[in-house]
């Protein structure tokens, strides 16, 4: 994360914007009232997703598990899921 004061984000505001949705940059903006972030929307709600998913219960520990049994070959085929060949 880039650090910049409030003074210098707005004399290249569109620059900054252009970076985050193009570049994936995220902006810490540091002001006397405090900081805030700029960051992509995309970015933003892949964010959102990602803390949505990890507060639901057992989803961490089934996820960890399922990487581990991939990691080890355990794996099934789109056949078996699905019910019909891909």
């Amino acid at each position: 994360m880039i650090s910049l004061t409030a003074t210098d984000a707005r004399k290249c505001f569109f620059e900054l914007l252009k970076k985050t949705n193009s570049q994936h940059e995220t902006f810490e903006i540091q002001h006397k009232t405090g900081k805030s972030v700029i960051l992509s929307s995309e970015d933003y709600e892949s964010m959102e997703e990602s803390l949505y998913l990890l507060s639901q219960p057992g989803f961490k520990e089934g996820f960890e598990q399922s990487a581990l049994e991939a990691d080890r070959g355990e794996l099934v085929d789109f056949e078996t899921v699905f019910g019909e060949p891909q």
